[in-house]
């Protein structure tokens, strides 16, 4: 397939800008975006001072762009150039467009009102500084369709999600020569409509089949009014509208009323990833990090199996609902009591990897910590000395081996407080949260969805659980691994999710070697369905349409309890398998739908503008 167009601007607020699955998207991609348009390909995104060091490689602006910034500068716009280097370093243009907000939010959002409609009267900041950044990055695409450098070129603007749809719609008011590409990854109002607990797949099946869609007047009552006819006018304004999947497309048939023009559905690196033999090292490596982590953590009030246990997690926002956290939950306590019914041997870990607000690791976790690490340091330090006692008690010596004379009275002094240590809390259960919210454990939602299942952490429970509430790094203070690292050394992710127009935590789980289960109500779960209808799936798809809480719970648990009784020999083939099915998704095989989404939105273009192509 030929690209018809020369000059790409791709514009999102998470270009260089980390904040949830879009990001993945767009730093992944980024890579055939550049093979496809070379240096002229330009992701524009929002700074963000936090995320400003980590992403972005500040370099010398090209002479077609300092004029260019120092027009915007007038205008409370500052302009930052250089390279996305978590990006395969692609041109990265961030827009710091506070001062230009404040001084021109509410005549921007007059303008959309008067063009489009856009009814934005009780939008607050959260709406208020995307529409004057995107709205800023429309003004900065203007003006270098003048430029002499792209002058003759045949130029796609890309925008991603509401909060660049601002940038479109000037564009798109302007008649500006350049074909505008507008991708939804999920609507505003179904994201809303889902986390209330509304069942919004039965109202969107219902309303496809009468021929009825969403009654914008209700997007008052969610307090999104403004959002919801911003995304609507950047949907219709569009030369081309793109979903990321089938679930999407739907979603935005029936809440936006227009069906897309091309489903763009979101890949990754997979080819470009370890290999399977070097995913098979690391998970050996990773798996033993996790369990000394968990010895550290529930010796101290019981002695546990790391060397027969199987370890399940969930990932992602803290969206109760939306994410399936409810279900994984009751899953696993039905597990649990299945598994001390059936005397089953191994022990089940289960981490619910979900960030929220803490103050740090509870202290006796982080104490439990250093002290298992320091133990750690002291059995080393004392092998190194025995090796050499050992060589000459048994070369040198006509008599029994006498290990009293190898090991040393300061560790044997040092094991007692050891000992004592991890023997403390014997009277008292692990706790189920690793961290100090920064409000009362009772007012947790996950913390009360235990305990109401009795996934408590007794000593009897084949079941433990762990919610870990802040974001892995290498240095964290108690797992000490990065996400990756992680979902490599487990056993299975678990993502039970109700509403997921993608899905990228059981895609990366799958790509890195590892079991993993998601839903039908998943983007990525429902084209795992669609591609592969004839063929047993190595993914878990949980079904999750029509069906009642009670038998999805039920899938759940029959897969992760398929899995704790999995052989070995069994488990290692079906990872070989899902990571080999996931390749389909690479970017290699997925970049065509956006070369098909560009030329199509470049012959639009053509005839919006009244040119010749």
């Amino acid at each position: 397939m030929v690209l018809k167009a020369n000059v790409c601007f791709e514009v999102s607020f998470e270009c260089g800008n980390k904040v949830g699955g879009i990001y993945t998207v767009l730093s992944t991609k980024a890579r055939k975006m550049k093979e496809l348009y070379g240096s002229d390909y330009y992701a524009i995104g929002f700074f963000n001072k936090g995320n400003y060091y980590n992403f972005f490689d500040e370099r010398e602006m090209p002479d077609f762009l300092v004029p260019i910034a120092e027009e915007l500068k007038k205008m409370g716009i500052k302009v930052k150039f250089g390279r996305w280097f978590n990006a395969s370093d692609v041109n990265l243009i961030l827009l710091d467009t506070k001062e230009f907000e404040a001084n021109m939010v509410n005549e921007i959002k007059r303008k959309l009102w008067e063009w489009y409609g856009v009814d934005s009267l009780r939008a607050n900041e959260w709406y208020n500084e995307p529409v004057a950044w995107s709205y800023a990055a429309g003004l900065l695409i203007e003006k270098l369709l003048k430029k002499d450098e792209f002058k003759g070129k045949v130029v796609v603007s890309h925008f991603h999600e509401w909060l660049s749809g601002a940038g479109l719609l000037y564009l798109a008011k302007m008649n500006a020569p350049t074909a505008l590409v507008f991708t939804t990854h999920a609507t505003r109002i179904g994201r809303e409509k889902s986390s209330r607990g509304e069942n919004l797949f039965e109202e969107v099946e219902e309303g496809l089949k009468r021929g009825v869609i969403f009654d914008e007047r209700k997007a008052y009552d969610y307090g999104l009014e403004a959002q919801h006819k911003l995304e609507k006018a950047s949907a219709w304004n569009a030369d081309v509208f793109t979903a990321v999947s089938k679930i999407v497309a739907e979603e935005s048939a029936y809440i936006l009323g227009k069906w897309p023009d091309v489903v763009t559905p979101n890949g990754w690196n997979v080819r470009e990833s370890y290999s399977t033999r070097t995913l098979t090292i690391m998970h050996e490596k990773n798996r033993k990090k996790i369990n000394s982590f968990l010895e550290a953590y529930f010796t101290p009030y019981y002695p546990v199996d790391t060397e027969n246990n199987i370890i399940f997690f969930i990932s992602g926002r803290y969206e109760f609902r939306n994410k399936g956290i409810d279900l994984f939950i009751k899953a696993l306590a039905r597990l649990n009591e299945t598994l001390k019914k059936e005397g089953c041997e191994k022990t089940i870990f289960a981490f619910i990897l979900v960030p929220s607000s803490h103050k740090g690791a509870k202290r006796h976790v982080l104490e439990s910590m250093l002290a298992y690490r320091e133990v750690e340091k002291l059995v080393e330090e004392e092998l190194n000395e025995m090796k050499d006692k050992l060589i000459d008690e048994i070369i040198t010596r006509n008599k029994v081996l006498d290990l009293n004379e190898v090991v040393s009275q300061r560790f044997l002094q040092k094991a007692k407080v050891f000992s004592h240590i991890f023997t403390r809390f014997s009277d008292t259960l692990p706790p189920v949260c690793s961290h100090k919210l920064s409000y009362d454990e009772k007012d947790d939602t996950i913390i009360k969805e235990l305990v109401a299942n009795g996934l408590v952490n007794k000593k009897e429970d084949k079941v433990k659980v762990i919610y870990y509430p802040s974001y892995l790094s290498s240095n964290d203070g108690l797992l000490n691994m990065e996400y990756e690292e992680f979902v490599n050394g487990a056993s299975m992710g678990v993502f039970p999710s109700r509403y997921e127009p993608w899905g990228y935590t059981p895609f990366e789980t799958a790509a890195l070697r590892t079991l993993v289960a998601t839903t039908d109500l998943a983007g990525f779960g429902a084209t795992l369905l669609e591609l592969n209808k004839a063929e047993k799936l190595p993914i878990k798809v949980i079904s999750m349409r029509g069906k009642s809480e009670e038998q999805v719970i039920k899938q759940l648990h029959d897969v992760m309890r398929e899995c704790v009784y999995m052989d070995s020999e069994r488990r290692t083939f079906e990872k070989i398998r899902v990571r080999r099915f996931v390749e389909a998704f690479d970017w290699n095989n997925l970049i065509k739908h956006y070369i098909m989404a560009h030329n199509l939105a470049v012959e639009r273009m053509f005839k919006r503008t009244g040119k010749n192509l």
